[in-house]
């Protein structure tokens, strides 16, 4: 006990060190470009002649990490992948919280000596991956909610448009009503068409951040419509209708499936809680599974095994529409 205790100080010491460290020096460049009349390129931390904050998309603050990035093909997809997920970090924060979360993990699993091999690649895994996992949650999520607020959307765009509105306007006035990430993202495609991209360009430039069927059934008949002519609010209105029954069809399967759903989730649970409670009522016989070594790699397994038990009762219960 007094080995993990001594190295979680150790090890939240040379972390606040580093920071520190870190703060220090941004904050003298900082006082450096103030003094010589210029703003700081946080990216890259050098003065800006122009007296503007320029806006990089590079792959990590650090140089030295960035070009080690750069040559792996999978960086790209990340990066993809948190602008999805309407994050500001960088694929070096990703990538240096997957390392020191592994690296933590599997130290201090080290330390204890007690947890089995399996459970501890797992437990180092599940940590490195973290991040990940968090990113594709809130994309899943801001898909989810931009799902649900588009066939809305698309009414308030048809009355518009009916209204007289040319295009640009309705999608601005989108953009100022509808709720986020619904306003943003038409924000944004109306700025593009603001700086002089074609609306063909914006509307793929929206399906390619957003990459759900509705968004590319928008955008193929507005350039449908921008091509060939024709009454664009009867199409839309017709196109919402269509997500809207699409809507309450997946919200049947879902209640369908919810049995599946809660029965998979109550399997998972109930050996936990047999568990617990063996330990609290037979704490000796419980206890030789964990002062020998076969009994921990046995409830190391019988872990591993419920977790992927929970998944594959969750893929059996999704239903396709």
């Amino acid at each position: 006990m007094l080995s993990i205790i001594i190295f979680v100080l150790m090890f939240s010491g040379a972390f606040l060190t580093a920071l520190l460290a870190v703060s220090f020096y941004w904050a003298s460049l900082h006082v450096r470009a103030r003094r010589a009349g210029t703003q700081l390129v946080l990216e890259t931390g050098e003065p800006d002649p122009g007296g503007e904050v320029l806006k990089d998309d590079d792959l990590s603050t650090i140089r030295v990490w960035g070009k080690v990035l750069e040559r792996f093909g999978h960086v790209e997809d990340l990066r993809r992948q948190i602008h999805e997920a309407n994050l500001k970090w960088t694929v070096g924060r990703v990538t240096l919280m997957m390392l020191l979360g592994s690296t933590a993990t599997a130290t201090l699993l080290w330390q204890i000596g007690f947890v089995p091999l399996l459970p501890s690649l797992f437990l180092v895994g599940l940590a490195g991956s973290s991040p990940y996992l968090y990113i594709r949650s809130r994309r899943r999520r801001r898909f989810r909610k931009f799902a649900d607020q588009f066939p809305e959307g698309l009414e308030s765009l048809t009355r518009a448009l009916k209204a007289g509105y040319p295009l640009a306007a309705a999608v601005e006035l989108l953009s100022m009503e509808q709720p986020e990430p619904l306003a943003s993202e038409m924000r944004r495609t109306r700025e593009e068409w603001n700086l002089g991209v074609g609306w063909d360009l914006a509307l793929d430039h929206l399906a390619e951040r957003i990459p759900l069927p509705e968004v590319a059934l928008f955008v193929a008949a507005v350039k449908m419509q921008n091509r060939v002519g024709g009454r664009l609010n009867d199409v839309l209105l017709r196109l919402g209708e269509t997500m809207r029954d699409n809507a309450a069809l997946e919200g049947e399967v879902r209640a369908v499936s919810a049995h599946s759903r809660i029965t998979g989730m109550i399997l998972t649970i109930l050996p936990i809680v047999i568990a617990v409670l063996m330990f609290v009522l037979s704490t000796e016989y419980m206890g030789i599974m964990l002062r020998r070594p076969e009994g921990r790699m046995m409830l190391g397994v019988a872990v591993l095994a419920n977790i992927a038990a929970h998944f594959v009762i969750r893929k059996v219960a999704q239903v396709k529409t």
